[in-house]
Protein backbone atom coordinates (compact mmCIF):
# COMPACT_ATOMS: atom_id res chain seq x y z
CA UNK A 1 0.00 0.00 0.00
CA UNK A 2 0.87 3.41 -1.03
CA UNK A 3 -0.47 6.43 0.42
CA UNK A 4 -0.19 10.09 -1.13
CA UNK A 5 1.44 12.36 1.27
CA UNK A 6 0.56 16.20 -0.07
CA UNK A 7 3.15 17.97 0.12
CA UNK A 8 1.19 21.72 1.02
CA UNK A 9 3.02 23.41 3.55
CA UNK A 10 5.91 25.39 3.44
CA UNK A 11 8.58 24.57 5.77
CA UNK A 12 9.71 27.31 8.05
CA UNK A 13 12.96 28.02 6.25
CA UNK A 14 11.32 27.76 2.84
CA UNK A 15 9.20 31.09 0.96
CA UNK A 16 9.28 32.97 4.35
CA UNK A 17 12.59 32.58 4.95
CA UNK A 18 13.95 34.15 7.73
CA UNK A 19 17.62 34.97 6.86
CA UNK A 20 19.69 32.48 8.61
CA UNK A 21 22.13 29.98 8.04
CA UNK A 22 20.62 26.40 6.88
CA UNK A 23 22.18 22.99 6.87
CA UNK A 24 19.85 20.15 4.62
CA UNK A 25 20.99 16.40 4.01
CA UNK A 26 20.28 14.47 0.97
CA UNK A 27 20.26 10.58 1.06
CA UNK A 28 22.84 10.14 -2.08
CA UNK A 29 24.32 7.46 -4.19
CA UNK A 30 27.12 8.14 -6.40
CA UNK A 31 25.98 12.14 -6.01
CA UNK A 32 22.92 11.56 -7.00
CA UNK A 33 19.75 11.70 -4.76
CA UNK A 34 19.09 7.75 -4.29
CA UNK A 35 15.88 6.83 -4.56
CA UNK A 36 15.49 4.78 -1.10
CA UNK A 37 16.44 6.73 1.98
CA UNK A 38 16.87 3.69 4.25
CA UNK A 39 19.69 2.61 1.41
CA UNK A 40 21.91 5.32 0.31
CA UNK A 41 25.43 5.85 0.42
CA UNK A 42 25.77 8.27 2.06
CA UNK A 43 23.98 11.54 3.42
CA UNK A 44 25.49 14.86 1.79
CA UNK A 45 25.03 17.38 4.14
CA UNK A 46 24.77 21.28 2.77
CA UNK A 47 24.95 24.36 4.58
CA UNK A 48 23.76 27.60 2.87
CA UNK A 49 23.82 30.89 3.82
CA UNK A 50 21.13 33.12 4.13
CA UNK A 51 21.60 34.01 0.25
CA UNK A 52 21.26 30.34 0.00
CA UNK A 53 24.59 29.99 -1.71
CA UNK A 54 26.71 26.89 -0.69
CA UNK A 55 29.06 27.48 1.85
CA UNK A 56 30.24 24.48 2.96
CA UNK A 57 29.47 20.60 1.88
CA UNK A 58 30.24 17.02 3.73
CA UNK A 59 29.19 13.64 4.15
CA UNK A 60 27.78 11.82 6.90
CA UNK A 61 28.29 7.89 6.42
CA UNK A 62 25.11 6.12 6.12
CA UNK A 63 24.16 2.92 8.38
CA UNK A 64 23.50 0.63 5.20
CA UNK A 65 20.47 -0.35 7.26
CA UNK A 66 17.18 0.57 7.45
CA UNK A 67 16.55 4.22 7.93
CA UNK A 68 13.60 4.16 10.61
CA UNK A 69 15.57 1.40 12.83
CA UNK A 70 18.89 3.37 13.45
CA UNK A 71 19.63 6.66 14.99
CA UNK A 72 20.55 8.58 11.81
CA UNK A 73 17.62 11.43 12.71
CA UNK A 74 19.36 12.39 16.33
CA UNK A 75 22.96 12.41 13.92
CA UNK A 76 21.63 14.35 11.90
CA UNK A 77 19.83 16.55 14.51
CA UNK A 78 23.11 16.69 16.17
CA UNK A 79 25.01 18.24 12.62
CA UNK A 80 23.08 20.66 12.96
CA UNK A 81 20.58 19.06 9.86
CA UNK A 82 17.01 20.99 9.51
CA UNK A 83 15.76 19.86 6.27
CA UNK A 84 16.53 16.17 4.72
CA UNK A 85 15.50 16.28 0.36
CA UNK A 86 14.65 12.84 -0.35
CA UNK A 87 13.48 10.81 -3.24
CA UNK A 88 11.46 7.84 -2.00
CA UNK A 89 10.91 7.59 2.09
CA UNK A 90 8.66 5.83 4.54
CA UNK A 91 6.38 7.27 7.11
CA UNK A 92 8.34 5.66 9.78
CA UNK A 93 11.23 7.66 8.53
CA UNK A 94 9.51 10.86 8.49
CA UNK A 95 8.21 10.65 11.72
CA UNK A 96 11.69 10.07 13.10
CA UNK A 97 13.16 12.95 10.93
CA UNK A 98 9.94 15.23 12.54
CA UNK A 99 10.33 13.78 16.12
CA UNK A 100 14.32 15.70 15.48
CA UNK A 101 12.38 18.96 14.15
CA UNK A 102 13.71 17.80 10.57
CA UNK A 103 11.28 18.91 7.97
CA UNK A 104 11.28 16.26 4.86
CA UNK A 105 10.54 16.39 1.32
CA UNK A 106 10.37 14.10 -0.96
CA UNK A 107 10.50 13.32 -4.58
CA UNK A 108 13.45 14.60 -5.04
CA UNK A 109 15.92 12.90 -7.69
CA UNK A 110 19.13 13.39 -10.28
CA UNK A 111 21.88 15.05 -8.86
CA UNK A 112 22.83 16.47 -5.44
CA UNK A 113 22.93 19.85 -6.94
CA UNK A 114 19.81 19.27 -9.36
CA UNK A 115 17.86 18.41 -6.10
CA UNK A 116 19.12 21.61 -4.13
CA UNK A 117 18.32 24.00 -7.18
CA UNK A 118 14.92 22.41 -7.06
CA UNK A 119 14.22 23.38 -3.58
CA UNK A 120 15.58 27.26 -3.83
CA UNK A 121 13.19 27.52 -6.99
CA UNK A 122 10.58 25.31 -5.73
CA UNK A 123 10.01 23.47 -8.19
CA UNK A 124 9.44 19.80 -6.41
CA UNK A 125 6.56 17.65 -6.65
CA UNK A 126 3.61 18.85 -4.44
CA UNK A 127 2.42 15.50 -4.12
CA UNK A 128 4.64 12.32 -3.62
CA UNK A 129 3.86 8.88 -2.79
CA UNK A 130 5.50 7.56 0.71
CA UNK A 131 5.88 4.03 1.40
CA UNK A 132 3.81 2.71 4.33
CA UNK A 133 4.39 -0.91 3.68
CA UNK A 134 8.14 -1.58 4.39
CA UNK A 135 10.43 -2.81 1.67
CA UNK A 136 7.51 -3.18 -0.56
CA UNK A 137 6.45 0.04 -2.46
CA UNK A 138 8.64 -1.00 -5.07
CA UNK A 139 11.71 2.15 -5.24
Amino acid sequence: MVLIFEANFVPKIDKNYSHKMIKLAIPTKNNQVDNHFGHCEYFSIVELNDNREIVAQSTVESSKSCGCKTNLAEELAKAGVTLLLAGGIGQGAIDKLKSQNIEVLAGFNGPVETAIEKWKNHTYPAIVPICVEHHNCGH
